[in-house]
């Protein structure tokens, strides 16, 4: 491959040495939040910046001086902030067109086999033609090709019924490729969704295969948001967004139906059709579709009314923005043609569905936690350790003692002074860092995503409201526990129970501290799991003591107080 010549490059803006250091700060401050405009300058003093020079020299140089303020940069990371200090917009536009942009992996077969691309565009022929390789190797027995999203990875996967006598009766995931992102740039997915609609017409139209969350990806994509601004919706917020479908009988009563599913679109389909189902039923019922020219997107399923949404989740400290946006008449026929189209492939029940889809918010730890310093000194003391002492002791990172500090150093921390309780050591949400919930739609976009409840009351609440109130949280909790054994598969039941089951769970909760003269206030939390008689204890193998999770906090306050 021949390098663009240099006639042709870009040209970069000419910066200020203090231009430098601001460009350098707001690209590492964006991964590495404690990076300071101070440590900027002088790494770019440092670096001296010669004219012309490579990237690759560049970054080199800058991960040096970085990792002299204890920040570590991968190797594409550092590509990207020696361009930004040189004036260009991104690694690949310093490096001009010919640039290898998308890795494509693939492991459907003996060999794990690994080819790069420039563009979504020139990929698109290769997805195509290993589709069929997989169809001709009958690698998608179930007739579903899966895409989730995370991070700069596309999974590409396909669920397999499990044995006939395998103790797990559910689909399996089985992976068969990956795309990953070959720089590092937000806007990785621009020309995904048109490559990906190529694939989705080869594999669905030609009655094969159903592509299973391509539908959130193309909402996103088309979202005509002007980038920038923080509640903008594009390609890459598909890490943190799923379709939503409610029953809303009456189109001039926005808000007033039920959830009956969330997730891709074959979970969506398919608890369609069980909440169609009468009790006691198992034939799935048949069903007619029709979609009025007027109005608002809407599915009239049986003569009953059913809306789409794309729901976007921008992760926050403690509470994510959330943006709900309804589907119009196209994107609704759009859904309809794919749904008859699935049909045809599967037949009378769909073959396989997740019960609650994965996205990136709370998918797992983030990279660093806020601490509760006064809860921190007291277990410091109790030790008979000072901040320094501790470090010293236990060989720990040299850290300043400050209320954010990473996942790893944290979780250590908790392991080497053995703290009984270390859920105390999380810092709780300020009033002013929750959000006040007037409707049920911040809890259902929460539910599945966490574990436990826990919660405050005003110090002036008579008792008889505080017990009230503790028989209303019991029983949203046990609810919200029983769904999670539900959707994991540690509770059987005889008959599949459709989502619409737990649908009004969270407005009934809602409704109930309201009755008690309560406004309720949400957020997120961490929240660990102890996996003592749990998890086996194996032979000269370390088992960490907790499994990550999260917890639903809230705050209660008089309705009417000040906020």
């Amino acid at each position: 491959m021949k390098s663009p010549s240099s006639a042709n490059r870009p040209k970069p803006t000419q910066l200020t040495p203090e231009a430098q250091a601001a460009a350098l700060w707001a690209y590492v401050q964006a991964k590495v939040p404690r990076f300071s405009m101070d440590a900027a300058r002088e790494v770019a003093n440092r670096l001296d910046l010669r004219p012309d020079e490579a990237p690759k020299s560049l970054a080199k140089r800058l991960r040096i001086e970085l990792q002299k303020h204890r920040v570590k940069l991968k190797h594409t990371n550092a590509l990207q902030a020696a361009s930004h200090l040189a004036g260009f917009t991104s690694w690949h536009t310093n490096e001009g067109d010919d640039v290898y942009r998308l890795t494509f992996a693939t492991f459907d077969a003996d060999l794990m086999g690994e080819t790069h691309f420039r563009s979504w565009d020139e990929l698109a022929a290769e997805l195509r033609s290993w589709a069929d390789r997989l169809l001709a190797r009958g690698q998608l027995p179930l007739g579903v090709l899966t895409l989730n999203f995370t991070g700069q990875v596309l999974n590409l996967s396909t669920p397999v019924p499990p044995e006939k006598d395998h103790p797990q009766q559910s689909n399996q995931a089985w992976p068969l490729g990956t795309i990953t992102s070959a720089i590092d740039e937000q806007q990785w997915l621009d020309g995904a969704s048109a490559a990906l609609e190529k694939l989705r017409r080869h594999l669905e139209e030609n009655g094969h295969a159903v592509l299973d969350g391509y539908a959130v990806l193309r909402l996103c994509a088309d979202s005509l948001d002007q980038t920038g601004h923080p509640m903008a919706v594009t390609a890459s917020d598909v890490v943190n967004s799923e379709l939503v479908l409610l029953r809303e009988d009456f189109d001039d009563e926005p808000n007033s139906g039920y959830e009956i599913a969330r997730g891709d679109e074959l979970t969506c389909w398919h608890q369609l059709e069980l909440s169609l189902r009468k009790d006691g039923a198992q034939a799935t019922p048949s069903v007619e579709v029709t979609i009025p020219n007027e109005g608002a997107g809407a599915w009239h399923v049986n003569g009953i009314r059913y809306v789409w949404a794309v729901e976007t989740l921008k992760p926050q400290a403690y509470v994510p923005g959330r943006v709900n946006r309804q589907i119009g008449i196209t994107d609704c026929e759009r859904l309809l043609r794919r749904y008859k189209l699935a049909k045809r492939i599967h037949g009378k029940a769909f073959k396989h569905h997740e019960q609650a889809k994965h996205v990136d918010y709370l998918g797992g730890p983030p990279e660093s936690y806020r601490i509760d310093l006064h809860f921190l000194l007291l277990q410091l003391n109790r030790a008979n350790l000072t901040w320094e002492s501790y470090i010293e002791n236990f060989g720990a990172e040299p850290l300043p003692m400050t209320n954010t500090l990473p996942v790893g150093f944290v979780f250590q921390l908790l392991e080497n002074l053995q703290i009984d309780k270390p859920n105390q050591i999380f810092a709780r949400p300020n009033l002013s860092e929750m959000a006040r919930v007037d409707d049920d739609g911040l809890l259902r976009a929460l539910m599945s995503r966490v574990e436990h409840v826990r919660y405050v009351t005003p110090s002036d609440l008579d008792e008889v409201r505080v017990s009230a109130l503790s028989d209303v949280v019991e029983e949203f909790a046990s609810g919200l526990h029983a769904q999670k054994m539900f959707t994991s598969g540690g509770l059987q039941m005889g008959d599949e129970l459709p989502h619409l089951v737990w649908a009004t769970d969270a407005e009934e909760f809602r409704l109930a501290g309201e009755a008690l003269g309560l406004v309720m206030h949400a957020a997120v939390m961490p929240h660990l799991h102890s996996t003592k008689g749990i998890l086996p204890d194996v032979p000269d193998m370390k088992v960490w003591p907790w499994a990550f999770g999260n917890a639903l906090f809230l705050r209660f306050e008089h309705d009417g107080s000040q906020q």
